[in-house]
């Protein structure tokens, strides 16, 4: 991606935060998440520890600072080694996010955190549940902007967009804050060291 356009982006990306009220679970430490506490609205979901996820559930939302992301990506051209990346990335933010939320002062009534993304593949071995969103306007429109910020950021651009089009699609990912914490909260952290 060139300097000129990523600098758009990252003034756009300073407008968007803002507007969506997303905070940073850790700017300076380069933590990948944004997120806003907010209620849930959507279908029920079910976790894989049997959390029950309703409308009007207090949730986390979860969003990749998709600007931080690209910026971080710049110069890698081999695509296997882009995922591989990208997955260290995120699953490296995931034990900040679950002491962001462990100590935030709404934290304590969360019940989940839940993102919509394209990075769906592979969540399952971070702890995370996978289901497709509803066929609603705000969700296709949504598709579609993460499939420019994908030609944008990927080494392949377009042709990137034309193979395998099915793996581009919008899935709601979850996981119950209970799993979170237990997964990479503080105690998790303590009993790995502890080993």
């Amino acid at each position: 991606m060139n300097a000129g356009l990523l600098q758009a982006w990252r003034a756009f990306d300073f407008i968007y935060q803002h507007m969506t009220r997303l905070e940073y679970v850790d700017k300076e430490n380069g933590n990948i998440f944004r997120v806003v506490f907010c209620k849930y609205h959507g279908p029920d979901l079910v976790t894989r520890d049997g959390t029950h996820i309703s409308k009007g559930d207090p949730i986390v939302k979860l969003h990749i600072h998709n600007w931080g992301l690209a910026n971080r990506l710049q110069g890698i051209n081999n695509e296997a080694r882009l995922g591989l990346i990208t997955f260290r990335i995120v699953k490296d933010s995931l034990p900040t996010l679950a002491t962001y939320i462990e100590h935030h002062p709404k934290g304590n009534a969360v019940k989940a955190v839940i993102g919509t993304t394209f990075l769906h593949r592979g969540v399952n071995r971070l702890g995370f549940d996978v289901h497709p969103v509803p066929d609603l306007l705000r969700f296709r429109i949504k598709n579609q902007y993460l499939k420019l910020i994908l030609f944008l950021i990927h080494p392949n651009g377009i042709k990137r967009l034309k193979r395998k089009p099915e793996e581009l699609v919008l899935k709601r990912v979850y996981i119950s804050k209970n799993h979170l914490l237990n997964q990479y909260g503080t105690a998790s952290q303590q009993m790995e060291e502890l080993m």
